[in-house]
């Protein structure tokens, strides 16, 4: 849960917001708030609360009190840590964790940007984190004086974090992302002398020289028309530092002071088995000539981000500027794909840039993720991509950088990729994942285990993790019950992993023709097809059938052994089976039926 008071007030529970009530019960709410974890006393509630308290305050302000406490209770959940209103001697304090308020966690974020050891970079990263908690003015929606004074003094805060953001940034030569927000800032606060200093040292700091002494005549202009002044001491310095082309102006930059480097790669897997083979290629040297952008794709369960982050953390120590990672949600649950414009504001956000600065459209977003990677040498992985469509937008434009791509689909429309069709494991390699998960058990036995979880990663994890889960279960028990194909993937199932579920997110993601070829396909009596009797399968010509089979092949579904010879994955076959049984069920005809 997240109380926001940065803006309009607000309580956030589970991604929702929550209604808090009129405006006097967000006041109460407030007033707790904005001291967290203290008591705050019955007569200081009730003045923060009222300017002029009326009679019965008291007995109101309980009323507010017990709907506060209801709203709260009715929200939590079980893995959050509670937020509750608690009666205490003589007053009443909110128990929260002080970054479950954004004002707390604000204030918090910019005194250890002013912690000494912190490098320009970090101060940077954090004040930018502490600036993008803001909404607006805050408690923009609430009456009386003191929600006047506290937003006041809250404003200024937020004016005094930007203007040492900014200060730290042109220092580190880091001007682009300063000069729109400090444009935006200054033209509300017409006569705000720091302010307008700020902006004009990142003009002059940029190369805009004659910007900066024309933002000058605008802050004296507005001076004497709205106040009778001049510019202060301060501001005339720095007009006669611009003229006279001051070399203290110019900020001494250096490499490691201009760049945040990230290091986002997820934990290695562990237990990692095999892929030597595929391993040597992911980490073969590159001379850094060219963007090299590998697609590692293959069938659902096969260990591609496995394998791609072991990979990473392989070569991570090659690129200096660090790594990215973004899962794209291309096959998941419990999450729609990214769509690129989100992917890149989450890119930009890992390189250091603030929100205030990243532009709204796609196009300006590419351009500036790909500006900031000009010149640096990063890994960025990929994981889980969708298609072509939704990964294009995300890759670097210069040399220097070297990208990993998952995904299921073998994304052929992406250009300038080598793609690498990640397979089942060797049998050497599918026995030793198992033992390693697993134990030593009699080698026959796991050797028609691992054949019978067609050698899939996945499966053979599954099995291992069912096996320890049933310690009374030997493991020829486990092999009788893997034995029928008809229940198969039921068996193949433990906690939240499942090899259907995995095969469901493939097949709804096929076009309706491609879903049909994929269950009738499936009845097919032989081990392999060709286009022909997939023709007659399906009732269509041998050209609309090398169609449609290529669309499984592209989604990792059906395999092809030789130049014309298809075939599924036993698992898969398994799978196409179970879907092509549901849809001829009466039931499921009877309700396809209807409209």
């Amino acid at each position: 849960m997240l109380i926001r008071l940065l803006g309009p007030v607000e309580i956030i529970n589970d991604g929702r917001a929550l209604e808090a009530g009129p405006p006097q019960q967000r006041l109460v709410l407030t007033a707790l708030a904005a001291d967290a974890g203290r008591l705050i006393g019955t007569e200081t509630l009730i003045d923060r609360v009222w300017d002029q308290a009326p009679d019965g305050a008291r007995r109101t302000l309980q009323v507010h009190l017990s709907r506060l406490r209801r709203l709260l209770d009715t929200a939590q959940s079980n893995d959050q840590t509670p937020v509750r209103v608690v009666r205490r001697s003589g007053g009443y304090q909110l128990d929260v964790e002080p970054d479950q308020v954004d004002a707390h966690r604000f204030r918090r974020l910019v005194e250890q940007a002013h912690e000494r050891h912190r490098t320009d970079l970090e101060r940077i990263k954090l004040l930018a984190e502490a600036m993008d908690l803001w909404r607006g003015p805050p408690l923009s929606d609430l009456p009386g004086q003191w929600a006047a004074t506290v937003r006041q003094a809250w404003q200024q805060q937020y004016l005094d974090a930007v203007q040492e953001w900014a200060a730290t940034s042109v220092q580190a030569g880091e001007t682009g992302p300063v000069l729109p927000l400090l444009a935006g800032l200054t033209a509300e606060r017409v006569t705000d002398e720091p302010l307008a200093g700020a902006y004009i040292r990142a003009l002059y700091a940029a190369g805009r020289t004659s910007d900066a002494l024309d933002q000058y005549a605008v802050i004296r202009r507005h001076l004497a028309e709205r106040l009778g002044a001049d510019p202060g001491p301060e501001l005339q310095q720095l007009y006669r530092q611009i003229l006279a082309a001051d070399p203290a102006l110019t900020p001494a930059a250096t490499e490691a002071h201009t760049r945040w480097t990230p290091h986002e790669l997820p934990a290695p897997p562990p237990a990692f088995t095999g892929r030597d083979g595929e391993l040597a290629r992911l980490t073969s040297p590159s001379d850094g000539a060219d963007v090299l952008i590998t697609v590692i794709d293959g069938m659902a369960g096969a260990g591609k981000t496995a394998l791609a982050v072991e990979a990473a953390h392989r070569i991570a120590d090659r690129y200096a500027d660090g790594q990215l990672y973004l899962d794209l949600h291309g096959y998941s649950e419990d999450a729609d794909p990214v769509e690129p414009a989100e992917a890149l504001g989450n890119l930009l956000h890992g390189i250091g840039v603030p929100s205030a600065q990243i532009p709204d459209g796609l196009d300006g977003r590419a351009a500036l993720y790909r500006t900031r990677l000009a010149g640096r040498r990063m890994l960025i992985l990929l994981d889980n991509a969708a298609g072509e469509n939704q990964v294009a937008p995300l890759l670097p434009g210069a040399p220097g950088c070297v990208v990993l791509v998952t995904s299921r689909r073998q994304l052929a429309g992406l250009d300038n990729t080598r793609r690498l069709a990640l397979e089942t494991l060797t049998m050497a390699d599918a026995i030793a994942l198992f033992a390693r998960r697993a134990g030593g058990h009699p080698p026959e036995l796991v050797t028609e285990l691992v054949d019978l979880c067609g050698r899939l990663p996945l499966a053979i994890r599954i099995a291992a993790a069912r096996l320890r889960a049933h310690p009374t279960w030997t493991l020829a028990h486990l092999v009788e019950r893997l034995r029928d194909p008809r229940y198969r993937l039921a068996e193949l199932e433990a906690g939240q992993r499942s090899v259907a579920a995995a095969f469901d997110l493939s097949y709804q993601r096929l076009s309706l023709p491609a879903r049909h070829a994929y269950r009738a396909l499936a009845g097919h009596p032989g081990p392999e097809l060709d286009e022909h009797a997939a023709a007659e399968l399906l009732g269509v010509t041998p050209v609309a059938a090398t169609q449609v089979l290529h669309q499984l092949m592209d989604a990792n579904l059906l395999l092809e052994p030789a130049a014309g010879r298809y075939r599924f994955h036993d698992l898969a076959r398994a799978h196409a089976t179970t879907q092509r049984d549901l849809r001829d069920r009466p039931e499921r005809k009877e309700a396809d039926a209807r409209p």
